[in-house]
């Protein structure tokens, strides 16, 4: 599978696993410090090409992804849940099978991080905050819509950012 976008990941051994399942152009960010000059060396790529951040299903890799979305603004994103990136104690995209990886590149959603679709009143009413089972509400939404499992709020921010109405998370909840 051939990538037109730029990949970008963690770090290296994040990056060896992904060119081992796909033909694709990878950049690092080597950890939770992004330099001024990364974010700004992403932006471009962004603007030119465009990237997909992948990064691991935990708090670090999801901060990685908080602070690519505030620099570059829309792009687009996959993600892999704990359990098909875990390995003994140890989760990373590192340790994914590579057909997770490639559904993952071929399931990308695209955050675009201007205009709301989604109300926050409509999103409690849906019961993806404040209840019992908001979470697993929000597991569901996250595999249905190839997005990070992450708590309420970022959630809510993702289904905006991906452009979701209340009726494609209804379509969704319908089985729940």
């Amino acid at each position: 599978m051939k990538i037109k976008e730029i990949i970008v990941v963690e770090g290296k051994h994040d990056a060896q696993k992904i060119k081992s399942c796909v033909d694709a152009d990878i950049e690092t960010t080597s950890g939770t410090h992004l330099s001024a000059d990364l974010l700004k060396r992403l932006k471009a790529m962004n603007e030119t090409r465009g990237i997909i951040v992948f990064t691991d299903p935990d708090g670090p890799g999801e901060m990685i992804r908080k602070k690519i979305i505030e620099a570059v603004g829309t792009c687009k994103h996959a993600s892999l849940s704990t359990k098909q990136s875990r390995h003994n104690q140890k989760v990373g995209i590192e340790h994914a099978r590579c057909e997770d990886i490639v559904h993952s590149l071929s399931m990308c959603a695209t955050y675009d991080v201007k205009g709301d679709t989604l109300s926050w009143y409509a999103f409690v009413d849906l019961g993806l905050t404040g209840q019992k089972d908001s979470q697993e509400k929000r597991d569901l939404i996250a595999d249905a819509f190839n997005m990070p499992i992450t708590n309420g709020k970022r959630c809510f921010q993702y289904l905006n950012m991906m452009h979701k109405t209340k009726e494609d998370i209804i379509e969704v909840l319908k089985g729940v």
